[in-house]
């Protein structure tokens, strides 16, 4: 068997992958890795992951497996690729996916790189996807997590060929409440920890003030509806997001919505409900992970969908415009759109633009 190093967060997903790799027979090592830069704020015990409780726990379960435990520090790639992204893709009004961002710069490229140093032929993760191999043409295919509650194929697709080619998902076959059976059969003191939360560099201060922290105050602008009415005033395009409702700053009867950021005015614009309905956006970034594009695929375009259907077509500049069957809501640049055929992860990329020439543009 190969040599198998696995991603390590301290919690019970990545603790019964590691589980799994040595019953295969692998020779495993378990690496812990720390993100966050000195003085950000540990997360607190509760939401797991990238503590020094979560690098402790970790640690009890390769003792417990019998497998060497490393702890990588890889602060400057994560502050570099992860942090300082989300914080400009935030300033310029989008709403950035920073958990897929880590797992193609991260875990899949920073730490294979770490891997082959140790003489690791794969990097495994706790992640609930799958892998399968076309027996016709050797194309690694990813596929959705057997549990659709706990699918997390969303935010892989930006992983090329070669980083697939690299990854192991052991968990990706079974429901979340059999690993977490298999982790207390094999008596892993994180059988019962709770499931780590999103934004894991953000303090327990909240995304307000991790902003307002590493932003400075936000740059006051106008409060706009479509027809350029003033209504307020903001104090920075990076505190909202489309589709927002609460917490606009603006008294009235009517139920008002954000529709867009305008970051070349610095504006915020509400609407109606129905206004944040479009059939058609843009998509940038995109990774292709079939030999051929493809021009119909289910769309998803948040973690917590399944998507829609939608016609595809490529753009000159290698964008893809999705016109969906039928309107869907807050879509938002910045998120991740992933095209799927029924399991299958056809490829996916970035929301650049919402609207069909609405003047959504993410700039």
């Amino acid at each position: 068997m190969s040599r198998v190093l696995v991603a390590m967060s301290g919690g019970v997903d990545s603790s019964v992958a590691a589980a799994l790799m040595v019953a295969e027979g692998h020779e495993v090592i378990g690496v812990t890795m720390t993100l966050l830069p000195p003085g950000s704020g540990a997360p607190s015990l509760a939401e797991g992951c990238c503590s020094i409780w979560d690098v402790q726990d970790a640690e009890k379960v390769c003792w417990r497996l019998g497998i060497r435990h490393y702890v990588f520090n890889l602060r400057e790639e994560f502050t570099r690729g992860v942090i300082a992204h989300f914080l400009e893709e935030s300033r310029l009004g989008r709403t950035p996916n920073p958990c897929a961002r880590c797992n193609s710069l991260i875990k899949f490229e920073a730490l294979v790189e770490r891997a082959r140093l140790l003489g690791a032929e794969k990097v495994a993760t706790g992640h609930y996807a799958r892998l399968r191999t076309d027996p016709s043409t050797g194309r690694i295919r990813l596929l959705r997590g057997r549990d659709p509650r706990k699918d997390q194929s969303y935010f892989l697709a930006g992983l090329r060929r070669d980083q697939l080619a690299a990854a192991r998902f052991p968990i990706g076959d079974f429901p979340k409440q059999r690993v977490r059976e298999i982790a207390g059969e094999l008596g892993l003191p994180v059988a019962e920890k709770a499931d780590s939360q999103d934004l894991c560099f953000v303090s327990e201060g909240g995304k307000e003030a991790f902003l307002r922290k590493h932003l400075g105050p936000g740059s006051p602008g106008p409060i706009l509806d479509r027809a350029g009415r003033l209504l307020g005033t903001h104090s920075g395009l990076e505190s909202f997001t489309v589709g927002q409702r609460r917490g606009l700053g603006v008294c009235g009867g009517e139920r008002l919505y954000v529709v867009q950021l305008d970051p070349v005015r610095n504006a915020l614009i509400l609407g109606q409900a129905e206004e944040l309905l479009h059939q058609e956006m843009e998509v940038g970034e995109v990774n292709w992970l079939v030999d051929e594009p493809v021009c119909r695929a289910r769309v998803q375009f948040r973690s917590t969908s399944r998507g829609e259907m939608a016609a595809l077509t490529l753009l000159p500049d290698g964008r893809v415009r999705v016109r969906f069957d039928r309107p869907q809501r807050a879509l938002c640049p910045g998120q991740c759109a992933v095209f799927y055929r029924r399991d299958e992860v056809l490829g996916g990329g970035v929301i650049a633009r919402a609207g069909a020439g609405a003047g959504l543009e993410a700039h």
